[in-house]
């Protein structure tokens, strides 16, 4: 009998072994996987900073934003849908105020399928912007943009800044 428990110790003790190998190879791959995901989802936030608004290459919209994009635009009170809507009502109309704007990120934080970004950004107001004549003053702001993405692109945006109030300093 005591032959049989020392075989029966022996193989549990392989047997979890076995299952600690299969079972850290998954979680290892999952790693691989997410690692995948947030390289992917890193190249998206980088096309959206330097590509879309620091290159003003509007062209690339396709590329970052799903078609039906949602943007939430706290401060500004911009609800958006749609990249064409994005496009005309948000982006190119800031570019034509601001021809010169920049953004950057200090930190991007990533879980899942979800983005935390905190971004500056600046750029002189040399065009009309919502009826304010342009003021050749520099503007720059700071804020927090979360995202949800969709495959590689981005789903729904939604941010907060300071611009609204840091743009109504300009004005004055």
């Amino acid at each position: 009998m005591d032959g049989k428990i020392s075989i029966i110790l022996k193989l549990s003790s392989v047997f979890l072994i076995i299952i600690t190998i299969i079972s850290s190879g998954c979680r290892q791959q999952a790693k691989i996987e997410i690692n995948h995901d947030n390289e992917a989802y890193k190249k998206t936030m980088n096309r959206l900073v330097e590509e879309v608004w620091n290159n003003q290459n509007l062209d690339i919209l396709p590329e970052v934003f799903t078609e039906n994009a949602e943007m939430h635009l706290a401060g500004l009170e911009y609800n958006l849908k749609g990249i064409p809507n994005i496009r005309e009502n948000y982006m190119r109309a800031t570019m034509n105020a601001f021809p010169d704007i920049q953004h950057g990120y200090d930190q991007l934080i990533i879980d899942g399928n979800m983005i935390a970004m905190m971004f500056y950004g600046e750029g002189t107001h040399k065009g009309e912007y919502n009826g304010i004549p342009a003021t050749n003053k520099m503007l720059r702001y700071r804020g927090m943009a979360f995202f949800r993405m969709e495959g590689n692109r981005i789903a729904e945006v939604w941010t907060h800044s300071n611009w609204a109030t840091h743009f109504a300093e300009l004005t004055k």
